[in-house]
């Protein structure tokens, strides 16, 4: 803000009674006059390059889901590595050390076998498709309780037509455990 002098002039402004009102109960609530209340908010809305028009609600909560959305998938690329880089790689740490005089064996997984199998005799890792999974139906009748919505403004998206407890149980019996 900046410094007043007490030779400067004042100018009347127009504006309506109950604006008024509020305006001067603002100031009290400061505990400023008017002409500095009024020269701070000026100085508010230049330097945070805001308009008294613009609404922040929205933007805060665009930001935010964005962040939502990249939390999930850096979680999701995390999982990815674990699964197919660090678990074979321990599973086959493991049975190299079980290998050795004096630990009892252990049975692995065929998975890890196949890959500790392939790894000993130099060959690349080969991986079988697994069959349709009974958890077909489960996808299914998820497909079918989408639909596309339109809103007036912003973009398409699509909403899952599903109670709450049924996408918990889902949830449960795929272990997804974050929200």
């Amino acid at each position: 803000m900046k410094k007043q002098s007490k030779n400067e002039s004042f100018k009347n402004l127009s504006i309506k009674t109950s604006v008024a009102k509020r305006f001067r109960k603002f100031t009290k609530e400061l505990g400023l006059r008017q002409s500095a209340s009024l020269d701070l908010m000026l100085d508010f809305f230049e330097t945070n390059r805001l308009s008294p028009t613009q609404h922040l609600g929205p933007n805060m909560k665009s930001l935010e889901h964005h962040l939502e959305k990249r939390i999930n998938s850096s979680i999701a690329i995390v999982r990815a590595i674990e699964s197919t880089q660090t678990k074979p790689t321990q599973a086959m740490l493991a049975a190299l050390f079980e290998s050795l005089p004096g630990k009892a064996k252990k049975k692995l997984p065929p998975s890890f076998e196949q890959a500790l199998q392939n790894t000993l005799a130099h060959k690349p890792i080969i991986q079988q498709l697994p069959e349709a999974p009974p958890e077909k139906e489960d996808l299914k009748e998820i497909l079918k309780n989408i639909e596309l919505v339109k809103p007036t403004f912003g973009n398409p998206y699509l909403k899952v037509n599903m109670e709450y407890d049924e996408l918990k149980s889902l949830k449960y019996k795929y272990h997804v455990y974050h929200d």
